[in-house]
């Protein structure tokens, strides 16, 4: 049998003899298969098949016969909006949290959060510790203290809590193999009790250091951002010093071994070192 296949939206189609990435409103010609998957470019929308032999339309996609064609359509993607919802008492105030695939809200009954998540919110764990009501995902964590109405929100690649501590652990894909180990424990507020850097390598060339430097600057392990300088500039410069200097560095993007544009949340940066005897003498920064 053979079918045209019409999408409306981008998609990686798969048959067995066959393997196609399309547009939205692009043709695909089809014929003598049995299965066809389909996996939608948006990570939000559920990839399926369609049995060839017996196409039965649904929602994902619709049969169209037209000038002795048939045509299947994969229709505009129709979410149903399922929303869960648990609530909790803290200190006698009840707290509502709601969560569907999009966001979460959570409601005390004072004021009411809504956070869109930057991820898919599915496989979680709600719980309260203290004053705060807690939502676990695998990489993501989230508390809402309930007394100030404050939604904080931590990542990492491995999060582990237990009673009153959150530890934290953060792998950067980076020249050291670095990974940040942060303790939090959860008082009147989310306080961060310890902190502590691992790293493969220490030894870097002298055309590295700059780049080094801002590796050390984006992981905020500013110990390791200030072994970089000379003697000179460390006169004037500490830890909180570099901290606001840089800013919150997001990426950075090389030029040079001397030359980099860094970008923050809100900003672009020109960034230039100066080198003397293997060690940071200077830099000179300018907004973009």
């Amino acid at each position: 049998m053979k079918y045209l296949l019409k999408t409306s939206y981008p998609c990686l189609v798969k048959t067995e003899a066959q393997s196609e990435e399309l547009e939205e409103n692009d043709l695909l010609e089809i014929e003598d298969e049995k299965y066809l998957f389909v996996y939608p470019e948006n990570p939000r929308q559920t990839p399926f098949y369609i049995n060839l032999t017996s196409p039965r339309e649904n929602e994902f996609y619709s049969i169209i016969k037209s000038k002795g064609e048939k045509i299947i359509f994969l229709e505009p993607i129709k979410r149903l909006q399922v929303e869960a919802k648990e609530s909790l008492s803290i200190s006698g105030q009840t707290c509502d949290v709601r969560i569907n695939d999009n966001y979460m809200t959570f409601e005390n009954g004072t004021k009411k959060i809504t956070y869109m998540c930057p991820h898919i919110c599915r496989d979680y764990k709600v719980f309260k510790v203290k004053n705060f009501v807690c939502v676990q995902f695998k990489n993501d964590f989230y508390a809402f203290n309930c007394h100030k109405n404050k939604l904080s929100h931590i990542q990492g690649d491995e999060l582990n809590f237990d009673t009153d501590k959150l530890v934290v652990i953060r792998k950067f894909n980076d020249s050291f193999g670095r990974e940040r180990k942060a303790t939090y424990k959860f008082e009147e507020d989310i306080n961060m009790q310890d902190e502590e850097f691992t790293k493969n390598s220490e030894f870097a060339s002298a055309e590295l250091v700059p780049y080094r430097l801002l590796e050390s600057v984006k992981a905020k392990d500013f110990s390791c951002a200030l072994t970089f300088l000379s003697d000179n500039l460390k006169k004037n410069i500490d830890e909180e010093k570099l901290r606001q200097f840089f800013g919150n560095i997001n990426s950075f993007l090389p030029l040079s071994t001397t030359e980099f544009i860094t970008l923050c949340e809100k900003q672009k940066n020109f960034v230039k070192f100066e080198i003397q005897n293997d060690k940071i003498d200077d830099i000179l920064i300018d907004a973009l």
